[in-house]
């Protein structure tokens, strides 16, 4: 699962990427534009795993999140090939909105308004995909013509309806798809048909304006409201002293950015965990939701899914209430299932199959 963090300059895409991956890279107000990027691969907290860790007695592998951070790379330039790449290779993108007073550093725009950058970066996403789908239409013409093809007449007639609809100034995330034309335009990765989640950079002023915000969630896009600095101050105390600093700034139920973007991330992209334990190993495994056994056991291998034979699962409270496999079969908690059965959240799935 790969996120990749753009916006303006000094939104604070480098404080983010630090509060979302515990990095401390280095910032700066007034350092100068460059095309260096930051990356880092995350666990996932998951305390259920850690649970079934510490009755197993074996460390916990964690789920991952891969962070991509633009760095200083300005976003309005539709033919930026290297920008649009790092967008290109995620799997949902973060947009960093400014919502803070600063009198030592200009707003690109002139003005905090976060309504506004949010808009004015949805409308560049489907500028890059509107010249990506014209270009590619352009040339189908051409080879229609040469070449009677019912593959490309398909894909002409899929890719003529994303630019009318884009047309319309909305982005394709907002358009509905079947299965079919879903994987026709797949390799085009289209920027605005990605999951985004609108990261709003407030300070104690400008943090209840935003709030509601959060509230609002349609089409694949979400929206996080974070006070990075107070945050990344708190984070540095103990957790009595932040209580009340919380509580001083005005901020009293503040979600941290972590934790709170995660548990959004998966929503959004519609993810879940299952596990597998054992005394060698104790384990995450991320897949799409309303995802098949059959499915999740190849997440783990292939041989796993082409050997496939059951699946026997049970919730991991179940497990660790019951003390055991043998005491949660003994009380029917333990179920045999098919490779039809939708793995659910926090399942734990032993497969057995043939080798």
């Amino acid at each position: 699962m790969i996120f990749t963090i753009f916006g303006y300059p000094k939104t604070g895409k480098t404080l983010l990427f630090n509060l979302l991956t515990d990095k401390k890279k280095e910032i700066s107000k007034f350092s100068a534009v460059t095309n260096k990027f930051h990356k880092a691969v995350v666990d996932v907290p998951d305390d259920r795993l850690k649970k079934l860790s510490d009755y197993f007695k074996t460390p916990p592998v964690f789920a991952k999140i891969e962070y991509l951070d633009t760095g200083k790379i300005s976003f309005g330039e539709a033919d930026d090939t290297t920008f649009i790449d790092l967008l290109r290779r995620a799997d949902g993108l973060v947009h960093i909105v400014r919502a803070f007073e600063d009198p030592e550093i200009v707003h690109p725009k002139g003005s905090i308004d976060a309504f506004r950058d949010i808009n004015r970066i949805e409308e560049e996403l489907r500028t890059v995909d509107f010249l990506s789908i014209a270009k590619r239409i352009e040339k189908l013409e051409i080879d229609i013509k040469k070449i009677k093809s019912k593959e490309l007449e398909e894909e002409f007639k899929i890719l003529k309806k994303l630019k009318n609809f884009l047309e319309k100034e909305k982005p394709l995330r907002e358009l509905e798809l079947n299965a079919k034309e879903s994987t026709i335009i797949k390799g085009f990765k289209f920027l605005s048909l990605k999951p985004l989640i609108n990261v709003i950079n407030s300070d104690e002023t400008f943090y209840k304006k935003y709030l509601k915000l959060e509230e609002v969630r349609k089409n694949n896009t979400a929206t996080i409201i974070s006070c990075e600095k107070i945050e990344s101050e708190l984070l540095e105390l103990e957790e009595d002293d932040r209580l009340l600093f919380q509580e001083e700034y005005g901020l009293k139920d503040y979600k941290y950015t972590r934790n709170n973007f995660i548990k959004t991330s998966y929503e959004l992209l519609k993810l879940i965990s299952f596990f597998t334990v054992g005394t060698d190993e104790v384990k995450a495994w991320t897949i799409n939701k309303n995802s098949s056994a059959y499915i999740a056991a190849g997440k783990i291998h292939t041989d796993i899914q082409h050997g496939f034979i059951k699946a026997e699962v049970i919730k991991w409270k179940d497990f660790l209430d019951s003390g055991g496999f043998t005491q949660a079969k003994e009380k029917g908690l333990l179920k045999l299932e098919g490779k039809d059965y939708i793995v659910n959240d926090g399942e734990i799935v032993h497969f057995r199959f043939n080798k």
